[in-house]
């Protein structure tokens, strides 16, 4: 994996060392490679031969999170909870 800094945004990203150079094989300078940031969307020549030191900013850490488990209940505890939410559903005609 190889770490790349997004020169119009400032996003840092991972991308794969074989899709970076492949995805743009006939089109370089030296090592210069147009890459596509996930960030912004916009292209940018990057060095996909060397990484940046600083930490990962894309994607945001809040959608890297799992959901919460729900708590095991009771049968008595989901039966009131199906019925507090029947109360907000809408009746099918």
């Amino acid at each position: 994996m190889v770490r790349l800094k997004c020169k119009k945004c400032k996003a840092v990203f991972e991308m794969n060392n074989s899709s970076a150079a492949a995805s743009n094989l006939l089109i370089h300078v030296g090592g210069l490679t147009p890459v596509k940031c996930p960030a912004c969307g916009k292209r940018s020549w990057l060095n996909v031969y060397s990484s940046v030191k600083e930490p990962i900013t894309w994607p945001p850490q809040a959608n890297q999170q799992q959901p919460a488990v729900e708590p095991k209940l009771t049968e008595e505890e989901r039966e009131k909870k199906r019925i507090e939410d029947s109360k907000y559903e809408k009746p099918q005609p």
